[in-house]
């Protein structure tokens, strides 16, 4: 046999040299691809706790500004009652003095006499 094909007895099986460097570099080069692999999948799980923790975050202020809201929405409620009662209040009072003028329960004083000329 000739000097580039020697071969190396392996498991009863005669593989030549560069044969056998081939497949070490396969090997080598599947293995690389593997660690690029794992290593992607390990970014990605990273990437993915971290969205997780960025919507975790988010719902939480969610939760927040929806009880802000809600108790910003039920004190302005609560300031257009009081302006709605104070406005009808006022109106009630004009109303019922309008009526106490007619009725003459409130006396109005008489206009002043009015000068007029005696012929």
């Amino acid at each position: 046999r000739g000097n580039d094909m020697q071969q190396r007895e392996q498991g009863g099986v005669a593989v030549p040299r560069d044969k056998m460097q081939a497949l070490r570099d396969q090997v080598d080069e599947v293995k690389d691809k593997m660690k690029e692999n794992m290593e992607r999948v390990i970014e990605r799980g990273e990437k993915g706790l971290d969205l997780l923790a960025k919507a975790e975050e988010m719902e939480k202020g969610t939760q927040h500004l929806t009880q802000t809201t809600r108790k910003v929405a039920r004190t302005y409620w609560w300031k257009n009652v009081k302006m709605i009662m104070v406005i009808v209040v006022v109106i009630l009072i004009i109303v019922l003095i309008i009526i106490l003028l007619a009725t003459g329960v409130i006396p109005v004083s008489d206009p002043m006499p009015s000068v007029t000329k005696k012929q």
